[in-house]
């Protein structure tokens, strides 16, 4: 019996031995960086803003604007900034304001620029949240608030964070569904054959299963299903 194997990079395990000393501490053979750290909160956490309030761009007085306080991830590497940041910007021109992580140095920026070109940079390195977008007159004092464009919620320049375990927490029973995933059960689209004919209700049926389905007829899970009909079944 032949076998092959090739190690496979993971962690975290408990060090067997110490291979040298950093800053005067001592490092195991079975350490691991940042980076691995970074590596795996990215897999439970989606690039993007935390809270509705998180890095709003708002106009202040004259040309200033205010960047709010805020969490973000990027990258797998959280920004968390406490306190309100300002800046002064020039008429005539059109503003991205932006998060910016960037790995190699270890930090995060926030950043008005007025080139946009390019932007948002996504590089192995450099990571841009576009918070907004402002469009100033030639000749203008003061910044308008429908100027603004808030693009926090705009997947392709910012985003807001998903997780693996949002749908957790939505639902306290599945008889008792009114959300899934997040989402508000009326806020889904039922559906009889092609006919859409309103919004998809979550209701416990007989048997006692949770079912949200795209028929508005019934209490139970239907033996057969329609062209074009779903239902998902929560729990047994």
């Amino acid at each position: 019996m032949a076998i092959y194997f090739h190690p496979v990079n993971g962690g975290m395990f408990d060090s067997t031995q110490a291979v040298e000393e950093v800053g005067g501490f001592p490092r195991g053979d079975k350490a691991v960086d940042a980076a691995f750290f970074a590596k795996m909160f990215s897999c439970f956490y989606k690039d993007g803003i935390i809270g509705e309030n998180s890095f709003r761009v708002t106009a202040s007085s004259g040309l200033g604007i205010t960047v709010s306080p805020g969490v973000a991830w990027a990258y797998g590497r959280m920004a968390w900034q406490q306190n309100a940041l300002t800046f002064t910007l020039g008429a005539g021109k059109t503003w991205t304001i932006l998060l910016r992580l960037n790995t190699a140095a270890g930090e995060f920026t926030c950043v008005a620029t007025d080139s946009g070109a390019g932007l948002p940079n996504r590089t192995e390195s450099v990571c841009d949240l576009i918070l907004a977008e402002i469009s100033i007159p030639a000749g203008a004092t003061t910044i308008a608030a429908s100027a603004i464009t808030d693009t926090r919620t705009d997947a392709a320049k910012c985003g807001v964070v998903t997780s693996a375990v949002d749908a957790l927490g939505t639902v306290n029973t599945a008889q008792n569904a009114t959300m899934l995933g997040g989402t508000a059960a009326s806020e889904y689209v039922k559906k009889s054959g092609a006919v859409m004919t309103g919004a998809l209700r979550a209701a416990a049926d007989t048997s006692g299963a949770s079912v949200v389905r795209n028929i508005s007829y019934g209490s139970t899970v239907p033996a057969t299903l329609a062209n074009g009909e779903i239902f998902i079944q929560l729990a047994d």
